[in-house]
């Protein structure tokens, strides 16, 4: 998570910057032909769904939990956090899966690219997204140019959450050392996407819990640890998990998209829930 900073990330740790750095834009407006001359739909750019925020309970228990987490590193308060903020404070896994919005849409589109990239080659879906320059390039340099396409800029929180956690796992990306975007293969693409998952419902777990009421650390390592310690909580109850989802991928159409996008959150927060109150 550190390496994300040089892609904009969080420079507090827990505390969201929500910045909106300026990156290579992409216009998705031309029409994808697939190899042969047979038209082949592109991955639509995300609408700007606002979150679902009906039936959320009271955030109050969960902000406390994160708050004695934050200063003393406290796995089982963490656990606590999570499963309190799941199940009373949105109101359940599927309550919390509605509150992604445009994380949802941001999604659905990341999981186009990555359908297209696994039926038509890397160079192919470069130039679909107007690209073809970056063919050859690092995959993080690829996504990076993808920002303004998968994850559009905007004012509100929810556009920020989505950008953040695109940053971030580019910076991830980068971090493991992932090299050429042509080479990747579908198990990393896959984890890039799960990896977008995390960053996105950390980002909104923040945005509920940190708005007011959450207590931090000031020791800038301590607050550190934290965002990593909360970042390897919710990666390691889901990616496995949810692996598993992504298999079939290259036979999805962009109807299908946001349903399997929307049912891997309500799976994602169910299994964070669930190795919350394990971990109490």
């Amino acid at each position: 998570m550190g390496t994300s900073k040089g892609y904009g990330g969080a420079k507090s740790g827990l505390v969201p910057s929500w910045v909106d750095d300026p990156s290579p834009g992409v216009a998705p407006g031309a029409v994808p032909v697939a190899p042969g001359g047979v038209p082949q739909p592109g991955p639509p750019p995300p609408s700007r769904t606002k979150p679902d925020t009906s039936g959320a309970g009271s955030f109050q228990g969960a902000r406390s939990l994160f708050s004695r987490f934050a200063k003393t590193g406290s796995q089982s308060a963490l656990g606590g956090a999570l499963s309190s903020y799941v199940r009373n404070g949105t109101g359940g896994a599927r309550r919390a899966a509605r509150r992604m919005g445009v994380s949802r849409a941001a999604g659905a589109t990341l999981l186009g690219v990555i359908r297209n990239v696994q039926n038509l080659g890397a160079a192919e879906t470069l130039r679909q997204l107007n690209l073809p320059g970056l063919a050859g390039r690092s995959a993080a340099d690829v996504f990076l140019a993808m920002l303004e396409f998968v994850c559009p800029p905007g004012g509100a929180i929810d556009e920020a959450i989505a950008r953040q956690a695109m940053l971030e796992s580019i910076g991830d990306l980068a971090e493991a050392g992932v090299g050429d975007f042509d080479a990747m293969t579908s198990d990393q693409l896959r984890e890039f996407f799960l990896d977008f998952i995390a960053h996105s419902i950390e980002g909104r777990v923040m945005a509920d819990l940190g708005a007011r009421g959450v207590t931090l650390p000031t020791d800038v390592a301590t607050v550190e640890a934290a965002q990593q310690q909360l970042h390897d909580f919710v990666t390691g109850c889901t990616q496995s998990e949810l692996s598993g989802r992504l298999n079939g991928v290259g036979q999805l159409d962009d109807r299908d998209m946001d349903r399997v996008v929307n049912e891997i959150y309500e799976a994602a927060f169910e299994l964070v829930a669930a190795a919350g109150e394990a971990a109490r």
